[in-house]
């Protein structure tokens, strides 16, 4: 009897279209390195007239409505897939979400904010550069929840972007610049922070460069679910993926 395929389950901003291609692309890479895995998925609606911490919360209020319609896909885990998010009411916020959704449906939940610690810690970092695409205020919420569960943040750096094409537009090129200006011999770990910045295929180029673990935020997210899933490693996205599972 065939094996039951394992199904991942997320919730991003309506906004974001980089989630999406990238957990695709994750996904076959594991059907084809492994087994079959599926990928689904709920858009959560945001307004974008309005600030961003009324999004954020617009997302976060939606979640466990978005969550139920996941769980009837049968996936084995739900990932908040939103940085910022996740952390924008301060550390511990990230573990309210997950609460809310698996109090809604009764599966394991991960938040991207969660996903990050737990990354960090996995590959042995204590002090980790950042590099976003974020406003200043977002750029500072997330040094204060990374310090707060026990990492050094050696230096973060946004581009004062906030959301839809103004993020996902950046190209790889202003990605590597960003990421030049934070990153130096006193961090353990880069982390290049935000769901919807295309950066999953630079990770490879960028471990080369700098000869230390890379993170993103969607590699990361869906790392934390293939552990809860019980997935096998990969090879191609980083030491996290391939190392660490």
């Amino acid at each position: 009897m065939p094996k039951n395929k394992i199904r991942i389950g997320s919730i991003v901003p309506a906004l974001n279209v980089t989630a999406e291609d990238e957990f695709i692309r994750l996904s076959q890479t594991y059907t084809n390195q492994h087994e079959p895995v599926g990928v689904h998925f709920a858009r959560s609606a945001v307004d974008g007239t309005k600030p961003l911490a009324e999004q954020f919360q617009g997302m976060v209020d939606e979640a466990p409505s978005d969550a139920r319609s996941l769980a009837v896909a049968g996936v084995s885990v739900i990932a908040f897939a939103c940085t910022s998010a996740s952390i924008f009411k301060g550390p511990g916020f990230d573990r309210t979400i997950s609460e809310a959704i698996y109090d809604a449906t009764g599966i394991p939940a991960v938040s991207t904010a969660s996903a990050v610690l737990e990354g960090l810690e996995a590959v042995g970092a204590k002090r980790v550069a950042v590099a976003t695409p974020y406003v200043q205020w977002i750029c500072d919420a997330e040094r204060e929840f990374l310090e707060a569960g026990g990492m050094e943040v050696t230096s973060i750096a946004g581009m004062d972007r906030k959301g839809g094409k103004d993020i996902h537009g950046i190209s790889s090129n202003e990605i590597l610049e960003l990421v030049d200006t934070v990153m130096d011999d006193s961090a353990d770990a880069l982390f290049v922070s935000c769901t919807d910045l295309p950066s999953l295929e630079l990770i490879g180029q960028l471990e080369e460069k700098y000869h230390k673990p890379v993170l993103t935020s969607n590699q990361v997210t869906f790392w934390s679910c293939a552990k809860i899933s019980g997935l096998a490693p990969i090879n191609g996205y980083g030491t996290l993926l391939r190392d660490f599972l």
